[in-house]
């Protein structure tokens, strides 16, 4: 059960209508909500259709009489009326109103407050009335309507009874100088009784203005800095729609407004302070986690402490339970990482994510068993995002898992669309174990009668350069260059990778080759080139004969590279994605066969292509 007061210290900032809407957007969210009416000199919650009960109850002026009266608290649920219910999500809502109507304005006058407490324990009825709210009805929130100003009751509702303070201001210097008290009383309750009061500011009936003069602006700077709070108060502006004559309910009836929407932000910073909340809780280890964008960012003891509520109010949820794991991990707490996210599995939490991330953790603490275990574990599932499937597959690759021929027949590889699994072999490249399990799957795909001919041109294409990477030219020629094709009728990337696949298998410089590609770039010169397309075409140019285009290309090279805002790129000179400093590595090399200082030969063509590789 969490308390919230909504409190104002002036009247006609929409307090009651923001309470209201918050009540029935919980109910309707599928909470248990009991609306309280504490506005005892101007009781009004009652008059809402949403908050009228099925029958007339007391309630709180009643109560407090009719213990004066005994000497006995009253059983509260005689003061509570069950309202009609709400939305379809199971949510309900009661209210227990400021008092019968009848007799109201007898009872009301009849109660000093201030002897009730000093003589008759009104601390410890109040007490026992949010206990038996807690017992009778189990409520997840309790949303009490206080009065306005310093009144003698106002110290129940602002300090003895709530969890939360919801302060509406309009922002004036007359709410300002009220509210100073207010708030530093509130601080003074948290410290002298190791309460926790969380504190929310709403600034309302705001006009919807320009602010050129800074007016607003100066005005919120003076709260913050006299009430001493940080965030940005949220802001409920003034809405002019003869709606409010009738009292409508926005969150209810007109749920797509700019006023309801502003509503469910209160709903929202309520709820994600309310650990026993599920949804608030996952809220609020998602702003945990994300600090930068959380503008009332805890203390660090105060984001302990509330994650351990959390962690206890949800022992057996294993989502909230995962969440929390992941927020270990992202802290670096290993052990306790581990720890709550074993729980969650073991509590039905059997998603991808969940063994992908126990497997991230066991791999990090040397667990190379338990590690590749979740890794395949999530591979035996179907339809799951290409980037875990890509990841579990590094894992196993990395750890030298068994059975890794295996990996391409898992459903979660053979679940992937004909796109999705080009990404995937396109991203095996990070050792020749991962290309050559890229092949496989290039194979595999290739293997598709119904694979589209731009799908099937473009695995052609890449399966052609795995191999060139595996030293396995012979069978890149094939894939470059079909049957009877034509030298001049191929584009000229495949006509470059056709003419260094045939050096690769020959061991020579076939000329006629490279001056196919040099006349293609002439027929349609790319003038945006990166340093991939560069450095071909310095090699083309270098085999074609004609050395004094090639050291401009190389130079042009040189001058892509230094210029280039990447940190990778495809170098043909091993057919491999490198580092910028391996490129320009290769870049020399090519140059000192430019300028005839040397004759290296590509890196491609050191690797021997019928070389088992263990997968």
């Amino acid at each position: 059960m969490y308390v919230t007061t909504f409190y104002s210290f002036k009247g006609g900032v929409g307090r009651t209508m923001a309470l209201v809407n918050t009540a029935v957007n919980l109910a309707m969210g599928g909470r248990r909500v009991l609306v309280v009416d504490f506005d005892i000199e101007a009781p009004g919650l009652d008059t809402f259709d949403v908050l009228k009960p099925r029958e007339e109850v007391p309630g709180v002026i009643d109560f407090v009489t009719q213990y004066r009266k005994s000497g006995q608290s009253p059983d509260a649920s005689g003061f509570i009326g069950e309202c009609p219910l709400i939305g379809d999500q199971n949510g309900k809502l009661w209210i227990m109103p400021s008092g019968r109507n009848e007799t109201y304005a007898a009872n009301f006058n009849q109660i000093d407050w201030s002897d009730l407490y000093e003589k008759h324990d009104g601390f410890l009825l109040f007490e026992d009335l949010r206990a038996q709210w807690q017992q009778i009805l189990k409520p997840e929130y309790v949303l009490i309507d206080s009065r306005t100003g310093h009144t003698d009751t106002s110290g129940i509702c602002t300090r003895q009874l709530p969890d939360a303070v919801v302060v509406l201001f309009f922002p004036n210097e007359q709410n300002l100088r009220g509210l100073i008290d207010v708030v530093s009383d509130i601080r003074d309750e948290n410290e002298g009784y190791r309460k926790n009061i969380e504190l929310h500011f709403v600034m309302s009936n705001v006009p919807d203005l320009d602010d050129e003069d800074q007016i607003l602006e100066n005005k919120i700077k003076a709260f913050q800095e006299r009430l001493n709070f940080r965030q940005e108060p949220m802001v409920v502006h003034r809405y002019d729609s003869l709606s409010l004559l009738n009292q409508v309910v926005f969150s209810k009836d007109r749920p797509k407004s700019r006023l309801a929407n502003e509503y469910r932000k209160i709903v929202h910073e309520i709820s994600v302070r309310n650990w026993n909340d599920r949804d608030g809780a996952l809220e609020y280890i998602r702003r945990v986690d994300k600090p930068w964008r959380w503008k009332e960012s805890d203390s660090i003891l105060r984001q302990e402490k509330m994650l351990d509520k959390i962690e206890q109010a949800h022992p057996t949820d294993g989502e909230v339970l995962f969440r929390l794991g992941e927020l270990k991990e992202s802290h670096r707490d290993l052990e306790s990482a581990l720890l709550l996210i074993n729980r969650a599995i073991d509590a039905g939490y059997d998603r991808p994510a969940a063994f992908l991330k126990r497997s991230r953790i066991r791999e990090q603490d040397q667990d190379s068993d338990g590690a590749n275990e979740d890794a395949w574990r999530l591979l035996k599932l179907q339809n799951i995002p290409p980037p875990m499937v890509r990841e579990a597959i590094s894992r196993l690759m990395r750890m030298e898992a068994p059975e890794k021929k295996e990996i391409i027949k898992c459903s979660a590889v053979l679940s992937l669309n004909i796109e999705d699994k080009i990404w995937l072999a396109n991203a095996l490249n990070r050792s020749k174990d991962d290309v050559l399990l890229g092949v496989r799957l290039f194979e595999q795909i290739l293997d598709v009668n119904e694979l589209s001919e731009t799908h099937r041109d473009s695995v052609r294409c890449q399966l052609g350069l795995s191999y060139m990477r595996l030293g396995r030219c012979l069978e890149a020629k094939s894939m470059f260059r079909r049957e009877g094709e034509k030298l001049a009728d191929m584009d000229i990337q495949d006509a470059f990778n056709y003419a260094m696949a045939e050096w690769g298998v020959s061991g020579t410089i076939e000329t006629d080759l490279f001056q196919c590609v040099v006349k293609l770039d002439r027929s349609n010169p790319n003038e945006d080139a990166n340093p991939n397309y560069l450095q071909c075409m310095a090699i083309a140019c270098w085999a074609s004969g004609d050395h004094g285009t090639a050291l401009d290309y190389a130079k042009r090279t040189q001058h892509a590279v230094n210029s280039f805002p990447g940190r990778t790129e495809f170098s043909a000179w091993r057919y491999q994605q490198v580092s910028l400093e391996i490129f320009a590595a290769d870049l020399d090399e090519i140059l000192s066969l430019i300028e005839g200082r040397g004759s290296p030969v590509p890196k491609f063509m050191s690797v021997t292509g019928n070389t088992p590789i263990n997968v």
